[in-house]
């Protein structure tokens, strides 16, 4: 059996005709990326990061992303809030849920850098990590809006270093 030329080169031919057809077959029949259009809303997903006491919570949509970081400040009940983003927003805003609320007062964040990708901000209202972080921002006429747990707020590591430096 394995003394057959033909059977032998069709074992190894086989499987990358197999991955090939599989790329063809994604590329002819998988869904086209589409540019945001402009006027309408996307929503943001947080990632991983926002679900433990990681000090950053990253949102995303496609290539669209928001790198937010909450601080304790200085002043009672008030957050300072610094944002990165992959893209030049026109309009950032931000806003907590406590549990057993049902509304949020939006506010909205300054940018720090002349290409508008870094924006800062004091957000009055003291976060839980019960509660929920509620993002709008807006870049070439589109809306990403997105809500995150505030877990993420409380930088904690089992060696009682901060890292982030």
């Amino acid at each position: 059996m394995f003394r057959n030329f033909h059977f032998i080169v069709a074992l190894l031919v086989a499987p990358a005709l197999a991955i090939l057809a599989w790329y063809a077959a994604d590329t002819a029949l998988g869904e086209r990326k589409e540019p945001a259009k402009e006027g309408l809303g996307y929503e943001l997903i947080g990632d991983s990061n926002c679900r433990y006491e990681s000090g950053t919570c990253t949102m995303t949509n496609g290539n669209f992303k928001l790198d937010i970081q909450v601080d304790r400040a200085d002043g009672e009940n008030q957050l300072a809030v610094r944002l990165e983003s992959a893209h030049p927003l026109d309009a950032m805003s931000m806003g907590w849920v406590n549990p057993g609320a049902e509304k949020t007062e939006q506010t909205a964040l300054e940018p720090a850098n002349d290409r508008r990708t870094r924006w800062e901000g004091v957000i009055p209202g003291e976060a839980s990590t019960k509660a929920r972080m509620r993002v709008l921002a807006r870049a070439d006429g589109t809306s990403y809006y997105g809500e995150a747990k505030t877990v993420f707020i409380d930088y904690e590591t089992s060696f009682g270093e901060d890292f982030r430096k």
